[in-house]
């Protein structure tokens, strides 16, 4: 993250002021289809809002492909629960497969008949996507159905998804900070400058704390509900349960109040600070109380499934609005001498749709694969599922942590690096 995606998100808003127009690239025609949604479009604004995005990931030229995504995602969800042998090739094959079909479909998208073939707003749209995503499962049926090395290959495969599933745990706890984070620029833009208030360091003391009360009352309802659980759920698992949020909540409060310093009374860090741990650590905390629960019981693939759904459709939408904001705020400026060049990236705004797609299949298809048969390499899923967890908890505080220092070197009130800004004492 860098300090300019600090500073340019602090304009954004729900919804933009009489003054505060939309910009958009004259060229790009899907923007086009944003007029229909009676979205004003004009020329003198960096301001890309939360509907906007919603508009142009659902639009004609998307919709098909999003269709596409939740259509594999239920199929392998369907197959999965047969926990069969065929269940686990079928996701094997069509897993890789149609993530490597979007992936190159997504590369082929400089070229312009590519773009066009696959962003019309009919069914052949998904006509490359499909035909790649089938050859490249063909590939794969292939070589797991060699008698010479078809087993090394599934061996291969099956690390394969372990890797994307660990992996996407970082992510996970990266992406989730976009929501609470545009939250708390809004709370942070209706402070007064140059005051000070103790909102940050009340907010940042009581929101593991009011998660914990939260998650004690989420357990006590699925002891009700749900009979294997009901024997666990004793003063022993209450105990843990207090104990764990409160080592994460003293660790992190540790460690950000030696960041932030005298900073933490400033009235616009203290804003921004206090509402985003509030919401941050309702992530926390539900992961903190499905690796508790984990440990008593089978994971619940049912709390990761709908949890699986949440992350696929924000990483979507964050991955497009930094691509599109970040596109939009060089058309603003490309008339000035503050002009910083065409976005020359792997990810534009027409193509980040594909790599979305292509990196959310994979995903999912790790989650049904692992949640099959006993097809893991490192423990079963109770072991996959427990380190999957952990990861979450331990990427989340950090990810805490580097929002609140982007923060305040994005304001220029502290020039020194990440380490150094969470150590005490400063001169050691």
């Amino acid at each position: 993250m860098s300090t300019s995606d600090e500073k340019s998100s602090l304009e954004i808003s729900d919804e933009p002021d009489e003054d505060q127009i939309v910009i958009l690239p004259e060229d790009d025609v899907e923007f086009q289809d944003i007029k229909e949604d009676k979205i004003e479009i004009k020329n003198q604004s960096t301001f890309v809002s939360q509907r906007e995005i919603i508009a142009i990931l659902f639009s004609k030229k998307t919709l098909y492909h999003v269709l596409v995504l939740f259509f594999l995602l239920t199929f392998f969800g369907i197959v999965s629960y047969t926990k069969s042998d065929l269940a686990t090739s079928l996701i094997l094959i069509f897993g890789y497969g149609s993530s490597l079909g979007y992936f190159f479909t997504a590369a082929l998208n400089r070229f312009e008949e590519v773009k066009n073939l696959s962003r019309s707003k009919s069914f052949t749209s998904l006509i490359l996507p499909i035909s790649l995503s089938l050859v490249f499962s063909s590939f794969f049926w292939a070589a797991l159905n060699n008698e010479t090395y078809g087993q090394n290959m599934e061996r291969f495969l099956t690390w394969g998804y372990i890797f994307i599933f660990v992996v996407w745990q970082f992510a996970q706890a990266w992406w989730m900070r976009v929501p609470f984070k545009e939250i708390a620029l809004r709370q942070m833009s209706k402070v007064e400058e140059n005051s000070t208030s103790k909102i940050g360091i009340i907010l940042n003391l009581l929101s593991p704390l009011v998660w914990m009360a939260i998650g004690v009352l989420c357990f006590i309802l699925v002891s009700q509900n749900i009979a294997s659980f009901t024997d666990n759920f004793d003063s022993v698992f209450i105990l843990f349960w207090i104990l764990l949020m409160s080592l994460m909540g003293s660790v992190t409060f540790y460690f950000l109040k030696n960041m932030h310093r005298e900073f933490l009374y400033d009235s616009k860090v203290a804003a921004f600070s206090g509402y985003f741990a509030l919401g941050y650590w309702g992530f926390l905390s539900y992961h903190a109380g499905v690796f508790l629960y984990s440990m008593y019981n089978d994971p619940s693939f049912l709390y990761d499934l709908v949890f699986m759904i949440i992350t696929i459709m924000l990483v979507i939408y964050s991955l497009s609005a930094n691509v599109l904001r970040g596109e939009a705020r060089r058309a603003h400026l490309s008339p000035t001498n503050h002009y910083i060049g065409k976005a020359t990236g792997l990810m534009s705004r027409h193509n980040v749709i594909f790599y979305s797609i292509s990196f959310t299949i994979a995903y999912g298809a790790s989650n049904f694969f692992l949640a099959t048969a006993d097809t893991s390499l490192i423990g079963g899923i109770k072991g996959v599922s427990r380190i999957a967890h952990m990861i979450v908890l331990v990427s989340g505080i950090l990810v805490l942590l580097i929002v609140n220092y982007n923060l305040l070197t994005g304001r220029g009130l502290i020039s020194e690096g990440f380490v150094e800004s969470i150590r005490s004492p400063k001169h050691n």
